[in-house]
Order: C-alpha cells, then structure tokens, then sequence
C-alpha cells in the first residue's frame, strides 16, 4: 500500500513539473502585440508565443534564457523575430535564426498554437 502511495505522488510531482507556468507577457510592435512567455522547465528552460489576444497565438519557440533570447521588431505589415545565442564566450550574441511574418496574414488566417 504505502509503495502505491509512493509511485502516485512520484506521478503528481513529474505531472505537475512539465506544465507550463506563465512568467510574463511583453507588448511590442507599438502596443499592437503580445508576447507570452512560459516557464517549461525548472532548469531554465522558456517558450514564446506572440499574440494579440483576439484572432491569433503563434508559438516562437523554447530558448535557453541563460545563454538565448528572441529580439520582435515590426515594420508596417511585418513582424521580425530574430532569435540571438551565445556562440562562444568570448564574443556578443549572434543571431542564430530569423523569421518574418506578415501580421495581417497571421490575423486572417487566425492561426492558434
């Protein structure tokens, strides 16, 4: 009985230790947007979604927030995510990854993620 008891409570710690726990949410884009960020590993590990709380969520992606970070910038229709990592320690973060999306696009498809 008691190793019942053991292995449930091991299961409600592990269960309970990969949801996903909101830390902050960021505006950009001149207040028109959102960033999402959530906590997915105790470790230190983040994901992004950008949203703005109406007709779409993109999920960004997970990022190391030790040694990664996602910079958002708009311009007219465009969102630019640009994604930045330490590559050596001797140097400044590079950009690692670059994506573009057309804002109105994401709003009429109403893509959620």
């Amino acid at each position: 009985m008691k190793l019942k008891v053991i292995y449930i409570l091991l299961g409600c710690v592990m269960f309970s230790s990969c949801i996903k726990k909101h830390k902050f949410t960021t505006e950009v884009c001149e207040h028109t947007l959102y960033v999402e960020t959530f906590n997915v590993n105790p470790a230190g590990v983040d994901a992004d979604y950008i949203t703005d709380s109406v007709s779409f969520r993109l999920y960004v992606g997970k990022l190391d927030n030790e040694h990664e970070l996602y910079r958002y910038s708009c311009s007219g229709d465009s969102l630019l995510i640009r994604k930045f990592a330490d590559i050596d320690t001797s140097s400044a973060r590079q950009v690692v990854e670059t994506r573009v999306f057309r804002i109105n696009e994401l709003k009429s498809k109403g893509r959620f993620e």
